[in-house]
């Protein structure tokens, strides 16, 4: 019994910090690499990146000022088997949805959806995100039409390096 609970206080604590402050405000999600940079375009992050439950998976928040209206954005990094990965719907009307170019990384694979959320005139925008073991959801709520621009430099600009690197920080 007693080498059961040091076995279960001994796991816990290894798992108890996945997430690290580095430097230039980022924060490190060492089960994926992932970089949570503290500002991305005319995007900031706000507050820290953090674990989801105790999971592997990290999310972090930031927000932008654009045409008027306050546009929220999560970036949330999972493992391809976790239960995020079996759930990616999203509720509203779907107006668009296919692939998304990020450049030159050949590893990844991309996919964007736009919805239409209950005022008419703003948008919920999914960036899917597929690097081999490990997805990245990209959500955008209370976006102007307008501001698709800036959704699509925000995704361009995240770190998708160090997604693919996770032995390493970089």
């Amino acid at each position: 019994m007693l080498v059961s609970l040091a076995c279960l206080l001994c796991s816990h604590m290894a798992h108890a910090d996945p997430i690290h402050a580095v430097a230039d405000g980022a924060f490190w999600h060492h089960d994926s690499g992932w970089i949570f940079p503290e500002k991305i375009g005319e995007f900031t992050r706000v507050g820290a990146a953090q674990d989801v439950a105790g999971s592997s998976e990290a999310v972090a928040h930031y927000a932008a000022f654009a045409s008027g209206s306050r546009i929220v954005a999560s970036v949330h990094v999972y493992p391809a088997d976790s239960d995020t990965a079996q759930s990616e719907s999203e509720s509203g009307k779907l107006l668009t949805d296919g692939a998304f170019v990020l450049g030159n990384a050949q590893a990844l694979s991309a996919t964007k959806r736009i919805y239409v959320e209950t005022d008419p005139g703003e948008l919920i925008a999914i960036y899917l995100v597929t690097a081999g073991e490990w997805r990245v959801r990209v959500r955008f709520s209370g976006a102007p039409a307008k501001t698709m621009p800036s959704l699509d430099a925000f995704v361009l600009g995240q770190r998708w390096e160090t997604l693919t690197s996770a032995q390493t920080l970089r």
